[in-house]
C-alpha cells in the first residue's frame, strides 16, 4: 500500500533517506505468534530503530531483486541474513527451512520514523507513510555459518502451499520432540546423542530412528517424521 504523502516524497528529485524494515512471521509454521524484526542498521541514537511501536533489531540483512514486471511470472527477491550464534540453522532446523514464513518489507523515508529513534524527538513522525510488499519463503538457497539466503515469492503465486509439503530427509525426524506430530509425552529417555538419562531437562530426542525406537519400542509403531527408504536403492 502506497499512501499519498509518501507517494509524493518518493518522487522528488531529492528525497529524504528511505530504509528498510523486515518482518519475518513465522506464526503460520510455528504455531504462535513468533515475529522476528531487523533492520540493517540503527537510528540517530545508535540504538534498534522504532516503527509503529515496534523495534527492529540491528542485525545483518541485505534483500534484493525486488522489480516489478508487468508481463509474466513476477521476480523471485532474495533475502540474505547472518548466521549469527548459528540462529538461523537452528530455526531452519526447527521448522522445515523456514518454507512458508511470512516477510514484509516496510520501505519507510527517515523523517517519518517514530520520535524514539531521534534525540530531540520527531514532529513529523507519521506511522501511516510507509510502501509495504508482503512475501512468503519459497526456499532456502544457501546456509553456512555466516549467512543463509532464502528465495521470496509473492503469496499469489504460492498459493499457501509447498511442493513438496515436506522437504526429503531420509535419516532425520523433522518433527519437533515432544510436539503433537511426534506425540511422545512420557518419562526422560536419553540425550540427544541416545544416552540414557532420566533427567528431563537432558531429555532430547536425537532425530534418528534410535531415538524413536529407545522412546516407542523396538517393534512399536514409530511417528517418525523422516523418509527412511528415500535412501534406499533398487
Amino acid at each position: 500500500m502506497i499512501l499519498q504523502n509518501s507517494l509524493l516524497e518518493l518522487n522528488k528529485i531529492e528525497q529524504d533517506a528511505i530504509i528498510e524494515l523486515f518482518e519475518v512471521d513465522l506464526s503460520k509454521i510455528v504455531g504462535d505468534k513468533t515475529i522476528f524484526r531487523f533492520h540493517n542498521g540503527m537510528n540517530e541514537m545508535r540504538q534498534a530503530i522504532i516503527w509503529q511501536g515496534n523495534i527492529y533489531e540491528p542485525y545483518p540483512i541485505k534483500a534484493q531483486g525486488f522489480e516489478k514486471s508487468g508481463q509474466g511470472t513476477s521476480n523471485r527477491p532474495t533475502l540474505t541474513v547472518a548466521n549469527i550464534s548459528g540462529l538461523i540453522t537452528g530455526l531452519s532446523q526447527d521448522y522445515d527451512d523456514l518454507l512458508g514464513a511470512v516477510v514484509t518489507r516496510h520501505q519507510v523515508i527517515v523523517k517519518f520514523l517514530d520520535s524514539g529513534n531521534f534525540n530531540e524527538g520527531n514532529p513529523a513522525a507519521d506511522p501511516t507513510q510507509e510502501v509495504i510488499s508482503n512475501y512468503v519463503i519459497e526456499r532456502l538457497t544457501s546456509l553456512n555459518s555466516e549467512t543463509a539466503s532464502f528465495e521470496l515469492a509473492l503469496p499469489c503465486e504460492s498459493d499457501g502451499a509447498l511442493i513438496p509439503a515436506r522437504v526429503i530427509i531420509a535419516n532425520t525426524c523433522a518433527w519437533q520432540y515432544r510436539s503433537s506430530e511426534c506425540g511422545y509425552t512420557g518419562k526422560a529417555i536419553a540425550d540427544e546423542f541416545d544416552k540414557p538419562t532420566d533427567d528431563l531437562s537432558k531429555d532430547k530426542c536425537s532425530r534418528c530412528l534410535k531415538g524413536c525406537k529407545l522412546r516407542f519400542g523396538e517393534h512399536g509403531i514409530l511417528p517418525f517424521g523422516g523418509f527412511p527408504s528415500a535412501a534406499k536403492l533398487s
